[in-house]
């Protein structure tokens, strides 16, 4: 932690595509959709990083505002390599976990905050500045900004399990079957995922156009 302290880790969170961000809202697996707009090193404390975003669950999009807060970074033993096992740019690399919190705005019924731990694996260039790291993407299981929480209902009280991740969603059990890539089971694609079955399994232009737009603006 003293070692990375005064180093920001903003640039691996917010890396992101829209049609790679897959995440889930409770036990039914309802589609959930997050945006991280902006995330800012807190000037008061080390460590910390202040947090703006948005959610989309069904047609329904709120806004949030919250936090992260560094409470490890670990480095790897081992480099990760490019493409056919080629050298990468790498001279250091591992993982940062985070503790989140992210608070939609109070007063509305469906409106609640985001609490969990976040995963990010980075890599560091001979310049010092850390990026995040998609090296490895092509290898098969391959994820990153993995995110493992609950969301708060304000109006009740009650939790919802809710993971959210790039390329794959951390703890999905039998939600997601595919093998070499995120593929949501059929049990569950009216919650949600026929939209991305139509766009990236059977090559459908007009949802891959979908999955593609920008809902967050």
């Amino acid at each position: 932690m003293a070692r990375y302290a005064s180093r920001s880790f903003a640039n691996v969170w917010l890396h992101s595509e829209p049609e790679t961000v897959f995440g889930f809202i409770g036990n039914d697996y309802q589609r959930l959709r997050v945006k991280l707009l902006t995330i800012r090193p807190d000037a008061q404390q080390l460590g910390r990083y202040v947090i703006t975003g948005k959610s989309k669950v069904r047609a329904t999009v709120a806004s949030f505002q919250g936090s992260f807060t560094v409470v490890h970074v670990r480095e790897t033993k081992r480099l990760p390599r490019a493409l056919d096992d080629a050298p990468s740019d790498a001279v250091k690399a591992g993982v940062v976990l985070a503790e989140y919190e992210l608070r939609e705005p109070e007063g509305q019924p469906n409106n609640g905050v985001f609490r969990g731990i976040v995963y990010a694996q980075w890599y560091q260039d001979k310049a010092r500045k850390v990026h995040y790291n998609d090296l490895e993407n092509f290898a098969d299981g391959y994820a990153n900004n993995q995110f493992v929480g609950i969301w708060q209902s304000y109006k009740t009280g009650l939790s919802k399990s809710c993971n959210w991740g790039n390329n794959r969603i951390p703890n999905s059990k039998e939600f997601d079957q595919g093998v070499g890539e995120f593929s949501p089971a059929d049990a569950y694609l009216d919650n949600g995922w026929q939209s991305y079955r139509k766009a990236w399994e059977q090559n459908d232009k007009a949802a891959q156009q979908q999955e593609q737009a920008a809902w967050w603006e």
